[in-house]
């Protein structure tokens, strides 16, 4: 048995790990990922990463949960740097969506897509979460003087129904387009 590491040594190994990780799922996915690989590129035996995680189910969420916060701090910031309206931040949210579910595994897979994660209102604590994220796109406009009809419920609909569709582009299909176009609609008319 290896000796104890430090707290210095833990926080930084643990950055090691969710950095190789999170490439390691962006291209093999989470089926194909194998703790094993993981550990001997990290340079810490399979033991060591249990001291930090219960599974690969563990680290993938916490991996998921860092992930979800830099987007939403990148799209406040975009929101507020470069006065982006609502119209243009649902356009852009789709076309983002689009992108990183055709180029990078991490965010489909088998276990929890990363975009699912961000916008599904699955349970109350997620629930919560979106909604504040909502209020705080929301004060970003009111101060800009953008007010919306729609609730932020209603905007954290949109949101998750807007992820979903193009998370579910491939299956789909040749109806994405129609469907793409009436979530479109109806997002903007109640804006």
């Amino acid at each position: 048995m290896g000796r104890p590491y430090t707290e210095e040594e833990r926080a930084e190994l643990k950055i090691r790990i969710k950095e190789i990780a999170s490439n390691m799922f962006s291209k093999q996915g989470f089926k194909d990922f194998r703790i094993q690989q993981l550990t001997k590129q990290v340079g810490i035996s399979l033991g060591g990463f249990y001291t930090f995680y219960k599974d690969k189910e563990a680290l993938y969420e916490e991996i998921l949960r860092d992930e979800k916060n830099r987007i939403r701090k990148k799209i406040l910031t975009i929101i507020e740097e470069e006065n982006q309206t609502p119209k243009d931040f649902f356009a852009d949210l789709a076309n983002v969506f689009l992108d990183k579910t055709a180029t990078n595994k991490f965010y489909t897979n088998e276990y929890s897509g990363l975009l699912e994660t961000l916008v599904w209102n699955d349970d109350p604590i997620t629930a919560e979460d979106n909604l504040h994220f909502i209020q705080q796109i929301r004060r970003i406009w009111a101060n800009k003087g953008i007010n919306l009809s729609a609730s932020d419920e209603e905007l954290a609909s949109a949101v998750a129904t807007l992820a979903i569709l193009c998370t579910h582009k491939d299956k789909i299909g040749t109806g994405f387009d129609s469907w793409y176009q009436v979530i479109e609609k109806l997002i903007l008319d109640h804006l």
